[in-house]
């Protein structure tokens, strides 16, 4: 794991070595601290519950969610828990029992303040049209780079392993990145396809760390 550590003493005390070195050291010194400075995001995720899915249940979610999130990505990550609510009614689909997600990442997204981050959490299944299917069956959906996903656990086999869609969701929603390239079945960010094999899932490849 990773982490910006330099604190205020510390940067002080680094200047003072930079002016000592030459000039071909000093912009090699420069160059790795606004690299390391700019890898250290220090953002605030809201859990937003839907329906059943309980406020204590996603207060449960918190410290394995920071865990791993701190050991897999860059930076020091805050969650915060909402209200559990409603999903969207027009998202709805009766004849299959499903929610459409893009429904509920649009309806979120409406009063979504520009530095907030939001994870949807529900114990429904979702989908969306993929794969050539209408309404295909889902683990989760995001919108790269616009600051919504959601995850649901509905196709889980173990409900233990539901951090790990979330952290690819999150990986989506907050880097922009894809799914991994390597196509590693025990890749965090491999594509589900509707049915993840979650249990397998490890690690992120060297190229999803990247």
């Amino acid at each position: 794991m990773k982490k910006c550590l330099l604190s205020l003493g510390g940067c002080l005390l680094l200047l003072i070595i930079i002016c000592a070195c030459t000039g071909k050291n000093e912009a090699q010194v420069e160059v790795q601290v606004e690299e390391e400075e700019c890898l250290c995001p220090h953002a605030v995720i809201y859990l937003q519950p839907y329906d059943d899915f309980t406020k204590a249940e996603a207060k449960k979610l918190v410290p394995k969610l920071r865990e791993e999130f701190e050991q897999w990505l860059y930076g020091e990550w805050k969650f915060k828990v909402l209200t559990p609510k409603s999903l969207p009614k027009e998202g709805f689909i009766p004849e299959r029992n499903r929610y459409r997600a893009m429904t509920i990442l649009k309806s979120e997204r409406k009063n979504l303040k520009s530095s907030e981050i939001i994870i949807g959490l529900t114990h429904k299944d979702i989908c969306v049209d993929a794969h050539g299917v209408k309404d295909y069956g889902i683990v989760g959906l995001s919108m790269r780079r616009g600051q919504v996903c959601i995850a649901s656990d509905k196709r889980l086999e173990k409900k233990s392993d539901y951090w790990k869609p979330i952290l690819h969701e999150f990986v989506h929603t907050f880097y922009g990145s894809g799914h991994c390239p390597n196509d590693d079945p025990k890749c965090f960010m491999k594509d589900a396809k509707g049915h993840g094999r979650f249990g397998i899932q490890k690690y992120l490849c060297d190229k999803c760390m990247q």
